[in-house]
């Protein structure tokens, strides 16, 4: 069994996929254009906002609205210690540099007291992560200081997120909405920064076609293509089935083993089943021996990663810590039966010492 199956994903909704790419490749408007600006709009009505700006990637949608916001060298942006590394790595490519802080007891979000305590006057952005789909705590930030919601993982959410300047999802095949490719998406309320954002992906073109500097870097090529566009708006009628379906899988794992799968919020799309125990390496072992194959997304809190070794990082990060060392991802798909996961929680709890 697998954690997730991206074809499992494509064979439901497989004849709509197929026709919409077939169509794209034989309107010849492969970059840009009529699919993308269709994608765009779904996108932007699914999260809730009135502008959506296709990129390359979610990692890309991340720097990107930096950048439009203005951040750039000598600045310094906030990040939690738990998250996948391009949350860190986003800044660092706008030339900033990350700020790392711990997070909460019991489930890995933002500690909003540990952001207030390493704020300081470089400090431009913070940057709270949807992980695993959960909305993170809201954050009381000083005027000026801007927050970016990293919502990679949170496509689906039937909650919103709290308020920020701009949300940045990924459809990374592995994704509750997957593109079969890379793709990512910046969502905002805000019409001034959209255009900035859509700016920086196309070398800094103005709408009168001359091209400019966008924010404290030189803009370049990235966006996302028709063809991804096109697949993501054929997916996206699948995806609340799909949501619910993830639900029902939380609900059965955590009636089998509520002390060691993690909760979701309500509005949460259960983009990773997370569990955590102390004995995480030989529970993992045990489980592959029984065909059932597990992750372990996070093995290194952003604090620890090499990658961010200039990081500024103001206090330890202790429950970070924890949580990457006994956190691992159980299977959660649409190809999952309650069945299958009675049968994955009877296997953990025999090894369950």
């Amino acid at each position: 069994m697998r954690v997730s199956n991206p074809a499992a994903v494509h064979a439901r909704t497989a004849r709509e996929v197929e026709r919409a790419v077939a169509e794209v490749l034989r309107g010849g408007w492969w970059v840009g254009g009529p699919a993308l600006q269709r994608a765009e709009e779904a996108l932007a009505a699914a999260v809730g906002t009135p502008h959506a700006v296709g990129t390359g990637s979610g990692t890309a949608a991340l720097q990107r609205t930096l950048e439009a916001l203005g951040i750039g060298p000598g600045d310094e942006v906030v990040v939690p210690a738990v998250s996948f590394v391009a949350t860190g790595t986003a800044v660092l490519r706008t030339g900033a540099r990350p700020v790392v802080v711990d997070v909460l007891p019991g489930l890995p979000l933002i500690d909003p007291t540990a952001v207030q305590a390493a704020l300081s006057p470089a400090v431009k952005a913070v940057v709270p992560v949807a992980l695993f789909g959960n909305a993170a705590p809201a954050i009381a930030l000083p005027d000026g200081i801007h927050r970016v919601c990293d919502a990679a993982q949170a496509m689906g959410r039937t909650a919103p997120l709290p308020p920020a300047m701009a949300y940045t999802y990924s459809f990374y095949p592995t994704k509750v909405l997957p593109a079969s490719g890379d793709a990512g998406l910046v969502a905002t309320h805000d019409p001034t920064l959209a255009q900035r954002v859509r700016s920086l992906g196309l070398h800094g073109r103005a709408p009168d076609g001359s091209f400019h500097k966008v924010g404290p870097t030189v803009a370049g090529n990235d966006r996302m293509d028709a063809i991804q566009a096109a697949i993501l708006q054929a997916r996206l009628p699948d995806l609340a089935p799909r949501v619910a379906h993830r639900r029902r899988l939380l609900a059965r794992y955590r009636h089998h083993l509520p002390q060691v799968v993690l909760p979701h919020d309500p509005g949460s799309n259960v983009a990773v089943v997370a569990a955590v125990h102390p004995h995480r390496d030989r529970l993992r072992a045990g489980l592959s021996e029984r065909g059932i194959h597990t992750g372990c997304y996070y093995p290194l809190p952003l604090s620890d990663e090499p990658v961010l070794a200039d990081a500024r990082v103001p206090a330890p990060t202790p429950r970070a810590h924890d949580f990457c060392t006994t956190c691992f991802a159980l299977p959660c798909h649409i190809g999952l039966t309650e069945a299958h996961v009675d049968h994955i929680c009877g296997v953990l709890l025999e090894l369950l010492p």
